[in-house]
């Protein structure tokens, strides 16, 4: 009677962690990226902010530059990498792109358009505010894919489809729901359509948000680009000339 008594307390126990786990695996997408955005400092912060200015260090293919990025809602950008006199330019002022790289002596802007003008900076996205904040209101759709072990780090794997199409793997850090990884196409011509994985780290939080001040970014297991923010600014006035070529 004793031992049947135990083997049902232990079938009961081991049913409950059943439905514990297969509900933590089958957390709806939508779920896991609300939790990411509390983590971020919530909607509301973030609707709250108009201008971000970010300067560091830009490591890429084992160079470092340093580097100071301009983003002004909803979705004006420049990113410029200055060095021994010389700079690399890149921004997209709301319309259109263009780049000047006097590194390589160009004294004229290249106009870009089409998906070019909005791969700004090699990999980031010119939407001031993450895609993944009420991303069903801007036309995105996300799905749940359970779980995965990231680089030892237990996450939940969202697909995320951009209204443009395009697809991308996010994996979100089971514990705090921090973005850990996001897998995507490369946007740098460079690489070739490639398939970019970037690891964030180092949050930090800057005036009530909570920014990744390093990523990472590899293909094929190589190490192609280190981001390294020192310093991050909110809500500072920046003229529209700015993103202007």
């Amino acid at each position: 009677m004793r031992i049947d008594i135990i083997m049902r307390v232990k079938i009961i126990g081991l049913l409950y962690f059943l439905i514990f786990s297969l509900a933590a695996q089958a957390q709806p997408a939508d779920q896991i990226i609300g939790k990411y955005t509390k983590f971020i400092g919530g909607k509301k912060k973030w609707r709250r902010i108009t201008t971000i200015t970010t300067s560091g260090e830009y490591n890429y293919g084992g160079i470092p530059f340093p580097f100071h990025t301009y983003a002004k809602v909803p979705n004006r950008y420049k990113f410029i990498v200055p060095f021994n006199g010389k700079y690399y330019a890149q921004a997209f002022d709301g319309t259109k792109g263009w780049k000047i790289d006097a590194f390589k002596n160009e004294t004229v802007p290249t106009l870009l358009t089409g998906k070019d003008a909005m791969a700004m900076a090699n990999e980031a996205d010119v939407e001031l505010q993450d895609a993944l904040i009420d991303y069903q209101r801007k036309g995105h759709a996300a799905i749940s894919e359970g779980r995965e072990n990231k680089n030892g780090v237990p996450c939940y794997r969202v697909k995320f489809i951009r209204k443009s199409g395009e697809t991308e793997l996010y994996y979100f850090n089971e514990q705090t729901f921090a973005l850990h990884i996001k897998s995507a196409v490369a946007k740098n011509v460079e690489l070739q359509g490639a398939l970019l994985e970037t690891t964030f780290s180092d949050y930090r939080n800057v005036q009530g948000v909570k920014i990744p001040f390093q990523s990472i970014s590899e293909s094929n297991g190589q190490v192609i680009l280190t981001i390294t923010i020192d310093k991050a600014v909110l809500n500072e006035s920046i003229d529209d000339k700015e993103f202007q070529p």
